[in-house]
């Protein structure tokens, strides 16, 4: 990945893959570098910037021995307990930007013929967290921009089963704000309004009744949880 608007965003996202890579080993790793590009006609040289390599998809399925599958499916059919936590975890850094029924910037992974395939969401640009200049939400969303948060799951009637997923994010707090806090590059306005963007997060699920209106969002006959996304587009 090569920076589209200023290293400081592909920082962030990069950030964005290491917090996924604490909830699960399910997920893409991704290694911040620094590059420097020579045009081979002039020699000129442009840089240095960072970027994010990736690791290939193939990779991830392989050390999680599972395998790639190339097929749009309804979110009822991934396996719920990673679906909501990835879900839960799209709440948190503010992203809106994804779809099952699509594959939008979501990569399926399945053990065998016989199991439910595995949700891995990737390319985090248009999140909250990251807060990319050119960012916005989709018009059908009804947002006022990427930093508002908006549960994008399917609706789940008994609300008790979101209790384990909460109960990680609750136990990995500490480690998700030392993501940010001990991020040595990182600004300091940057990373108090992190701090700020999880207080928020967490103010939510700490209380039954704020985070069981906010996981029940797409069960709203009046709301825009029926939307899906075809990048960024009304569909």
């Amino acid at each position: 990945m090569m920076p589209c608007d200023g290293d400081e965003y592909i920082i962030r996202e990069w950030l964005v893959y290491e917090l996924y890579n604490l909830l699960t080993p399910q997920s893409f790793r991704a290694r911040l570098v620094q590059t420097t590009l020579i045009d081979d006609k002039t020699q000129k040289q442009r840089g240095p910037f960072y970027g994010i390599l990736l690791e290939e998809e193939k990779q991830m399925a392989k050390r999680n021995g599972m395998q790639p599958l190339e097929r749009k499916l309804k979110p009822t059919l991934i396996q719920k307990d990673a679906f909501l936590r990835m879900a839960v975890f799209e709440y948190l850094i503010g992203n809106t930007d994804w779809s099952v029924q699509y594959l939008q910037n979501i990569k399926l992974l399945v053990a065998d013929s016989t199991a439910n395939p595995i949700a891995v969401p990737y390319d985090f640009d248009h999140a909250g967290v990251v807060d990319a200049p050119y960012a916005k939400p989709a018009s059908a969303l009804e947002m006022r921009s990427v930093r508002q948060r908006r549960y994008r799951g399917y609706c789940v009637a008994d609300l008790n089963t979101f209790e384990p997923v909460i109960a990680q994010f609750q136990q990995l707090k500490s480690d998700i704000y030392r993501m940010f806090t001990n991020c040595p590059f990182l600004d300091a306005k940057y990373i108090k309004s992190m701090v700020d963007y999880l207080d928020e997060f967490y103010a939510t699920i700490d209380d039954p009744k704020v985070w069981q209106k906010a996981f029940a969002y797409p069960c709203d006959p009046n709301g825009t949880g029926h939307v899906v996304i075809k990048g960024l587009k009304e569909n």
